[in-house]
């Protein structure tokens, strides 16, 4: 499994030699897909009675193709949606940070999640690259210098444990996984580290893994918290996560529905 999954690390490198420069590798541009919240097809609702809008509906056609959700009331879109012809989620891009710029963007195929780019560490640029496999997270691929060329592979190989993968690094920096920097996170060596006496005060967390956007901030009322991701680390990675961003409060629930 393990020799499997270099050998496919390694053939993803690209380059007459297996190099790869920023030029072959993923797109490093968040873009935003345009919904028209401003038109005259544009819906608006005060969900929480505030005087407000904080859900924007555009229609097309009698169908809903996209909304914007302010699930937390704050003023800041957190979120724009987009639907397909048979009104399932098709795309979703995310902010965390409330910067009203999209950190995330989910694509998604008969409303499964197939893919997610990622903004990590808060310069505007993508930096993580996730692969679905029938709703779950497969593979990811990270750029943890923000060089803009990938140095992290990332594979859940355990579809019965969403924590468990196999993770090489590029130290070197040609561009291609070193084989010797495998780790696999559910191996019988990998190890935690030990416990701090109970003096010691608890270290920081070192950086995030793919799928996961690290605490939740907390928020006013019961809305859903927007906290930004903290930026990736080059060390050891912690095992990873596959959470999803928090769900909208009862009181915006209707947020994420489409229009019928």
């Amino acid at each position: 499994m393990l020799l499997s999954f270099l050998a496919v690390s390694a053939g993803c490198s690209g380059g007459q030699d297996g190099a790869k420069t920023a030029s072959d590798q993923h797109k490093l541009d968040i873009e935003h897909e345009p919904c028209d919240i401003d038109g005259g097809s544009a819906k608006r609702t005060d969900v929480n009675g505030d005087g407000r809008p904080d859900l924007w509906r555009v229609m097309s056609g009698g169908k809903e193709v996209c909304r914007a959700i302010d699930p937390n009331f704050d003023g800041v879109k957190d979120a724009f949606i987009y639907y397909d012809e048979a009104g399932r989620e098709r795309r979703r891009e995310s902010d965390f940070d409330r910067d009203g710029r999209p950190d995330e963007v989910q694509t998604l195929v008969n409303g499964v999640v197939t893919a997610k780019e990622r903004e990590t560490n808060f310069d505007s640029k993508l930096d993580t690259w996730e692969t679905y496999e029938g709703g779950r997270l497969a593979k990811a691929e990270r750029d943890s210098d923000a060089d803009g060329i990938v140095d992290e592979w990332w594979d859940f190989n355990r579809p019965d444990n969403p924590d468990c993968a196999v993770v090489v690094k590029d130290h070197n920096a040609d561009g291609k996984p070193d084989p010797d920097s495998a780790v696999d996170t559910c191996g019988e060596s990998y190890k935690a580290p030990p416990s701090p006496v109970a003096s010691a005060a608890a270290p920081a967390a070192s950086g995030t893994a793919p799928g996961s956007f690290g605490p939740a901030v907390a928020t006013p009322s019961a809305a859903p918290s927007a906290s930004a991701p903290p930026a990736p680390s080059a060390s050891a990675p912690p095992a990873p996560s596959a959470s999803a961003p928090p769900a909208p409060s009862a009181s915006a629930a209707k947020a994420t529905q489409p229009a019928k």
